[in-house]
């Protein structure tokens, strides 16, 4: 009798065992790949080259040379193009000459790899209006059409950004040799209906650069603007971007059409 119970205790147990096993290879065999479909997850996910790569024939720097032996440097995005001009936008402090009050006549687009290509200033916003409201700092750039160089205009993002949403940022940072580098970070709030937070780091020469969604699509114009604490100290990790929808509206007033 307790011979015979043992061996029932016996089988009982390496059967539970036996299942055990059963359900952890089942859950193995429906594990993680299969969890998310494929198309989820690319809609899901972009990667960071991939959003340079869309937008590396529309991103380019610019030289404004305002004396012989002194100059600037800026971004740009070509956003409209055909067979003959290709007009690209930037900030207007960017083109300013040697008074702020003033435009540069001698601006030129950098394509990389030492091309330069001369630029006219066609529009801008006012200086006294740049002074006084951040967003107001825009120019409109015009360059022929270059037959050795790929330029493409941009897309335009058709959906308004918001708070938490990955933007990268892609400019010329502190030299033109820094050509189309990228910097990536969310959007931190959304100002205004005419300025973004964003945390994508942006240094001097970014300025005109443009700031783009994970499709690769213009969603602002990255300005400069110096943010100070109620100490008075400088904050950091703070940076800006001028919106689509601002943008639009200034070239709808300037009868620029896209």
């Amino acid at each position: 009798m307790k011979k015979k119970l043992s061996i029932s205790l016996i089988s009982l147990f390496s059967l539970l065992t036996l299942s055990s096993c059963n359900l952890l290879s089942s859950d193995k065999d429906n594990d993680y790949s299969k969890v998310n479909p494929d198309a989820e997850v690319v809609e899901i996910t972009s990667s960071y080259s991939d959003v340079k790569e869309a937008v590396y024939y529309s991103c380019f720097g610019v030289y404004n040379k305002i004396s012989e032996s002194s100059g600037t440097i800026g971004s740009c995005v070509c956003i409209k193009k055909d067979e003959t001009y290709s007009y690209l936008l930037t900030n207007r402090h960017v083109v300013e000459g040697e008074s702020s009050n003033n435009i540069s006549s001698n601006i030129s687009v950098y394509f990389g790899d030492g091309y330069l290509r001369s630029a006219d200033v066609l529009k801008s916003t006012s200086y006294s209006a740049r002074e006084n409201y951040e967003a107001a700092d825009l120019a409109l750039l015009r360059i022929k059409t270059p037959e050795s160089y790929k330029i493409e205009a941009i897309t335009m993002s058709t959906s308004v950004i918001s708070k938490g949403a990955d933007v990268v940022a892609v400019g010329c940072p502190l030299a033109l040799k820094n050509f189309n580098v990228i910097t990536a970070g969310v959007a931190s709030k959304i100002l205004t209906t005419d300025l973004i937070m964003h945390t994508a780091t942006i240094n001097p020469g970014n300025s005109g650069g443009g700031l783009f969604n994970m499709k690769g699509e213009l969603v602002g114009l990255n300005v400069s603007r110096t943010e100070k604490s109620s100490s008075g100290s400088m904050v950091e990790d703070m940076y800006y971007a001028i919106t689509l929808d601002y943008i639009k509206n200034v070239l709808s007033d300037w009868s620029f059409s896209l």
